[in-house]
């Protein structure tokens, strides 16, 4: 069971990771005492800037975001303290928990609703009739939100009374904290004792109208990503795949990862395998999942098309030879039918005659039991698990998927019903062992070995939505996802210009070389080994790719264990010593090695991972970025919302990553925090009606 704190932490991944510390994690309750939701706070020691989230328990597990609030508005902090409308001594409301929690170590009673823009929202009504004491901040807006407070506990007959904040020395945006710490002995009997505005009003007033506020522009919700190195890529497809980028004006990753993935999928991830101990049994099969992200139009897919055609060309021989051999077995079949019809002749006269008939040399004369040859596949594109489940027996050295748009199949998967499907797709990345598949219609399907790389794009929106469910909500917590290893995440160039040449014909038959002397290849022709824990061929690791590899996964799993990375971040990472070997293992072959998987191409591995670390943070922000990417995606569709628009207004228009309340809310709270937007409600009797309006 995951803690309070481990949940906050969690939560607060991101903000950590950017040099915040968590200094608070505050609950809000029921007048009994049972927690409502909590209040994460963290701050960075240097630059002073905050980082306030609400967090609440979902059932499953907790998450970003408070719970519906009680018709009558927000609970107050620290309300369970407020219970005893008898307690005569004052109530101190201030602007912050962290502040109420100070003046409640000094055996005072305080509250808040929480911040500058959170008080048209509150539920006041437990401070009825009471006296309260309002500190606000020693700024403007801690100057309105004492005024909107005001507002409304006179309309509850409270005895309202406001601390002079100008006679007590504080710095600009000085609260009762700085108060504190300037003055460390100060007790209950001295808070009480600070002076009072002299005439501050007796009567309800209305709430200051908001005052024009300059909006803050938000921050790149996307980490930055390293541009692709062009030496990463094996020799013989470097030039195919730098020329292909250039003529679609799209990323260089665009058309490495779908030839990396390509060769991969060219060799077979059943074919032959590479060694990462030199005692220990540790192997690894060239199986690769990739994925390129990007907008509508940014040219995925047609990036993803060269490598997907090279493959289809690369099964055009083997295809040729099974309709070949699916003739001469048509032709044998229908001699055999002859026989079969000819001996049935014979039988028949025999019998006429009363002649002995040998039914075993009859039959056989007749037996044909020959198999039909099974058609060679290498590319899938939609086909359920049972029918893969034949497709793999017929074509054990394996198989790769392309889907243009993965997150239609990754959305499926999810669906109940459905998580026998998840565990196929799992055992199809290990690529190790056996699977059996039990179904009615079809009954059991044992597929002696699952092996499928997989490869396809995604865009921003539907990756957002995808895994901010995965990792915040707690469902599809297998590791699914983390093997998507090969996710690229690339900024578009920043100019495009018009192209229209012939493409490198030399390049290309280059890359097709290099893509049938993977599919032609021989273990034994490259010095593969046997033993009896693996089921395949395999290279080792030449003494220099060895030390290389040894060093960078000691340094890799000593930072993974420093517990500095979010859960899922560190499950990601955790897979990349198995990826670098499969990487080096297709980078040596791909480039006609032999022998021992070389330093140079371990090289190569390492410097891939490296840059896939980059992609992967791009990839996972939408988990932690706490309603950023929300409240771009928001600020976009300003002008079509009206001025005064509910958080119900938005979601209600099905746009994509803003489809639903808690997102939208996520969204809403960085606008607001940046002054995009400003916070409105109305007092009508019941519910405070919330709405927002853009602040220039």
């Amino acid at each position: 069971m995951e803690t309070l704190k481990g949940a906050a932490r969690r939560l607060a991944a991101d903000a950590i990771h950017k040099g915040m510390q968590p200094v608070g994690l505050h609950p809000y309750t029921r007048a009994d005492g049972e927690p409502m939701f909590w209040r994460i706070r963290c701050k960075h020691p240097e630059t002073g800037k905050k980082w306030i989230r609400p967090m609440h328990w979902a059932g499953r597990g907790y998450v970003i975001g408070e719970p519906p609030a009680p018709a009558v508005g927000k609970p107050l902090y620290r309300l369970h303290e407020l219970a005893d409308p008898t307690d005569g001594r004052i109530v101190s409301v201030v602007e912050g928990e962290a502040c109420a929690d100070a003046l409640a170590r000094l055996g005072l009673l305080a509250t808040t609703s929480g911040s500058v823009s959170s008080a048209e929202g509150a539920d006041w009504s437990p401070l009825m009739g009471r006296r309260v004491r309002l500190w606000p901040d020693n700024d403007d807006a801690g100057r309105k939100y004492a005024d909107e407070v005001a507002a409304r506990l006179h309309t509850l007959g409270c005895a309202v009374e406001r601390i002079d904040v100008d006679a007590l020395g504080l710095p600009e945006k000085g609260d009762c904290v700085d108060w504190l710490a300037a003055n460390p002995v100060a007790d209950a009997v001295a808070v009480n004792a600070l002076p009072l505005v002299e005439e501050y009003p007796k009567t309800a007033r209305a709430a200051c109208p908001a005052q024009p506020v300059s909006p803050e522009p938000l921050p790149d919700p996307l980490p930055a990503v390293p541009a692709f190195n062009p030496a990463l890529l094996p020799d013989c497809v470097r030039t195919w795949c730098t020329d292909a980028a250039d003529s679609l004006q799209v990323p260089l990753d665009f058309t490495a990862v779908p030839a990396m993935v390509g060769l991969a999928a060219a060799l077979g991830g059943r074919h032959l395998a590479v060694r990462l101990k030199t005692h220990g049994h540790w192997y690894e099969r060239p199986i690769l999942w990739g994925c390129v992200v990007g907008r509508p139009s940014s040219g995925k897919s047609p990036a993803l098309s060269p490598a997907r055609r090279m493959l289809e060309s690369v099964i055009g021989p083997e295809r040729a030879g099974y309709e070949h051999a699916r003739h001469v077995h048509e032709g044998k079949a229908i001699l055999a039918d002859a026989r079969r019809a000819h001996a049935k002749d014979e039988a028949r006269k025999a019998i006429k005659k009363g002649m002995a008939i040998d039914p075993e040399a009859l039959g056989e004369s007749a037996r044909f039991d020959d198999e039909a040859p099974s058609e060679p596949r290498l590319v899938v594109n939609d086909a359920t698990v049972e029918k893969l489940g034949e497709l793999l027996n017929e074509n054990p050295r394996g198989l790769i998927q392309f889907r243009d748009e993965l997150a239609g199949w990754l959305a499926s998967l999810d669906r109940e019903g459905r998580e026998q499907d998840r565990a196929f797709w799992l055992e199809c990345w290990n690529g190790t062992g056996p699977y059996t598949s039990d179904r009615i219609g079809r009954g059991t399907v044992r597929i002696e070995a699952c092996a499928v790389s997989i490869l396809g794009g995604m865009q921003p929106g539907k990756l957002a939505e995808y895994v901010r469910g995965a990792v915040r909500g707690g469902f599809s917590d297998d590791g699914l996802m983390q093997r998507f290893q090969l996710a690229v995440y690339p900024d578009l160039p920043a100019s495009w210009r018009y192209t229209d040449r012939p493409m490198d014909r030399g390049a290309e038959d280059c890359a097709r070389t290099a893509f049938m002397r993977l599919r032609a290849l021989n273990p034994a022709d490259v010095g593969a080994e046997s033993a009896e824990a693996c089921d395949v061929p395999f290279l080792r690791l030449s003494e220099g790719a060895q030390d290389l590899f040894i060093e960078w996964q000691t340094e890799l799993m000593q930072r993974l264990r420093g517990g500095g990375e979010p859960a899922f971040m560190e499950s990601h990472l955790a897979k990349y010593p198995a990826l670098a070997g499969r990487l080096a293992l297709v980078l040596h072959l791909a480039d006609n090695g032999t022998g021992p998987v070389s330093a140079d191409a371990m090289l190569k591995a390492l410097g891939w991972c490296e840059h896939l670390e980059g992609h992967a943070r791009r990839v996972y922000a939408p988990a932690t970025d706490n309603g950023l990417t929300a409240a771009h995606l928001l600020l976009r569709k300003r002008d079509s919302l009206p001025d005064g628009f509910t958080t119900r207004d938005v979601y209600r228009k099905c746009w994509a990553g803003l489809d639903d309340p808690g997102t939208v809310a996520e969204a809403l709270n960085v606008l607001t925090d940046h002054r995009q937007v400003i916070e409105v409600s109305e007092m009508t009797g019941g519910r405070p009606s919330v709405a927002y309006r853009w602040s220039a």
